[in-house]
């Protein structure tokens, strides 16, 4: 800021804290789990940063999020157990 530079954040750049992957079994768990404990961490977010940052992105690339991380495994978390049901159960609760 004091070099005159915009800041903007991306709350979830394929780094789900650990703790949400253990406990909820990352972006698979109980949607209004998940949600509500990644709702509550944008919170923060912004009340700790928001008189100095205005433009957030919520989540950066959630097809690769989903797709290479729940379904080839090339991403975190890495799982390719379910392909057929894991990538859209994450998507959908991204």
């Amino acid at each position: 800021l004091a070099k005159g530079i915009t800041p903007w954040v991306t709350l979830y750049h394929w780094d789900l804290p650990s703790a949400l992957e253990q406990e909820f079994g990352g972006w698979l768990g109980p949607k209004s789990r998940v949600t509500a404990a990644f709702g509550r961490f944008a919170r923060a977010c912004f009340e700790r940063f928001g008189g100095r940052v205005k433009h957030w992105i919520t989540l950066n690339e959630p097809w690769c999020s989903a797709v290479l991380g729940y379904n080839t495994g090339d991403h975190a978390p890495g799982r390719t157990e379910a392909p057929d049901t894991e990538p859209y159960v994450a998507g959908h609760n991204m």
